[in-house]
């Protein structure tokens, strides 16, 4: 029978001290002990008993192996720890929600929500998080396409609070909080409606740039020339597997948040 355990004294001064489930057993270094380095205090050791239960042989546990050991432990009680963890928000907020909430995430942070074809061969795509950023700040847009980016400022903000809306009415007691699923869908309509009036204004503004510079007939052919470059972008533009994921998961809370307020106010 083998058991692990420690060694409390060495045989330095004659007889060694096992240390194992709180008992404490002797061994001596001749015909007991199997390793090539000497017993010392507080070494884990690997005990081997014979029949009439005495100490038949000890052996030193090599600390690769206690390492070994310690690391699987632990990665088993974080396992535990999440399962217990998932199983617990899978009670509270429901399976439907945390899947939601998943795919939200990874439509806005993720994937790319639009992917603009620079040159033939080559694409470079955007997250509803860097788009955010694009928005904040429109000179960054070259910045993003590269994968640097840059701050969305209050639109970030406003993503957060819209991407909590959904967990809201689990901590409200109230019927408009059920409103609060509509958050995301109206956050994504928001920032279209946003990035389509800012293109329109600057179209605008360039249009009138050329009308007082070179009248009329140059304020036509400047707008003109902008309904081309827009078609020309649009053509390179294409939704990416955020857009999609994003859109489902939002029109999915709000039908949800829909429904349940209506059915609250019955």
């Amino acid at each position: 029978m083998n058991k692990r355990g420690k060694v409390v004294r060495d045989t330095n001064a004659g007889t060694g001290l096992i240390s194992i489930d709180g008992q404490q057993f002797p061994f001596e270094l001749e015909g007991m002990w199997k390793s090539d380095v000497a017993p010392c205090v507080n070494m884990v050791v690997e005990v081997d008993f014979g029949a009439d239960g005495r100490v038949a042989s000890v052996q030193v546990v090599p600390e690769s192996q206690l390492a070994r050991e310690q690391a699987e432990a632990a990665m088993r009680a974080t396992k535990d720890k999440g399962a217990a963890l998932g199983k617990e928000m899978v009670a509270r907020f429901g399976a439907g929600t945390l899947a939601g909430m998943a795919a939200l995430v990874c439509g806005w942070f993720v994937f790319n929500t639009i992917t603009v074809q620079i040159a033939a061969g080559y694409s470079s795509g955007l997250s509803f998080w860097k788009v955010l950023g694009v928005l904040n700040s429109p000179l960054g847009f070259m910045n993003a396409l590269g994968g640097a980016g840059g701050g969305s400022g209050a639109y970030g903000l406003f993503a957060v609070l819209a991407l909590c809306g959904p967990l809201l009415p689990f901590f409200v007691r109230n019927p408009l909080a059920h409103l609060a699923n509509l958050l995301p869908l109206l956050f994504i309509a928001a920032v279209c409606a946003i990035g389509y009036f800012g293109l329109m204004d600057g179209l605008k503004q360039a249009q009138g740039a050329a009308l007082a510079f070179g009248g009329r007939q140059a304020a036509a052919m400047a707008a003109e020339m902008a309904s081309g470059m827009m078609k020309e972008a649009l053509r390179a533009v294409s939704f990416g597997l955020g857009a999609y994921l994003s859109v489902l998961a939002s029109l999915y809370f709000a039908g949800r948040g829909a429904i349940k307020y209506l059915s609250s106010r019955a």
